[in-house]
């Protein structure tokens, strides 16, 4: 079942049960990029990604880090935005 999601301010419909999957689904290459996620505004560690479960309602926030202490949300262009 798709689960409505507020990610970096923009509403999706995603059909991914944990934080990794939906950055697979969503394209999201974190591989090369260091990046914090956060759900409901609460840090997610990346260790947890795997199993952390999301669900209808959540808010994410995904961000990469900056020179200088700043952060930056990702730019999103995913097809499936609803």
């Amino acid at each position: 079942m798709k689960k409505k999601l507020k990610i970096n301010g923009k509403d999706f419909s995603i059909k991914s049960d944990t934080l990794l999957k939906m950055l697979n689904e969503i394209d999201i290459n974190f591989n090369n990029k260091k990046i914090a996620i956060a759900v409901n505004e609460k840090v997610i560690q990346k260790l947890y990604w795997e199993n952390y479960k999301i669900k209808s309602g959540d808010i994410i926030e995904i961000v990469h880090p900056l020179k200088g202490g700043w952060s930056e949300r990702l730019f999103i262009n995913w097809k499936k935005e609803i």
